[in-house]
């Protein structure tokens, strides 16, 4: 099993999807801003900084 499935078993998801939906819901944003964003981090998809962005509105700050 991959360490990503395991990450993502460990926020309660069973899957990426899962995990981004359960972001996007957290945090009042429409799902497809935080899967852009996740996109956006690509293969490097770090949890914490995804989780800060989504916490801070979707926004990156520089």
């Amino acid at each position: 099993m991959s360490d990503l499935i395991l990450n993502y078993r460990a926020c309660g998801a069973e899957c990426r999807e899962d995990w981004l939906r359960m972001l996007a819901n957290e945090n009042g944003l429409p799902l497809g801003n935080v899967q852009r964003l996740a996109e956006e981090l690509g293969e490097r998809e770090d949890f914490g900084e995804l989780v800060d962005i989504c916490e801070r509105g979707g926004r990156v700050v520089q």
